[in-house]
């Protein structure tokens, strides 16, 4: 077992011969364990596009450009012709991630590969 000293605590390393695989055992104050746990989950938050009370995040009109890999005037366009989902709050233009990404996979076009195989299956099911 092995002490190491770091920041007014104690990490502990200590191997377990079951398993072989090296166990960290840390100890911490309980403020820096909740300033730990609540690092962790507002990176999570953050990685799946959620906020702290976990409805989906808004994105603006740059971001959500920018996820789509259109220009500016290229999403207003499609927002005023309602192709693409989006929210209108007075003048402000908002979008949800999901709901983007659902609308970039709505639209995309079968391989030749697939539209064979649905044109077979039609065939198949005709007879």
């Amino acid at each position: 077992m092995k002490f190491i000293e770091s920041t007014n605590s104690y990490i502990v390393y200590k191997k377990c011969f079951l398993g072989m695989e090296p166990k960290l055992v840390v100890t911490m104050t309980v403020t820096e364990l909740k300033s730990l746990i609540n690092e962790t989950i507002s990176t999570l938050l953050d990685e799946r596009g959620l906020n702290k009370n976990g409805s989906e995040t808004l994105l603006n009109v740059q971001e959500a450009a920018a996820l789509l890999s259109l220009a500016v005037p290229t999403l207003y366009e499609k927002t005023s012709t309602r192709i693409i989902p989006h929210y209108k709050h007075g003048k402000k233009l908002l979008f949800k991630k999901s709901e983007l990404l659902a609308w970039v996979e709505s639209t995309k076009r079968k391989t030749v590969h697939e539209l064979k195989q649905e044109a077979l299956r039609r065939t198949l099911k005709q007879t």
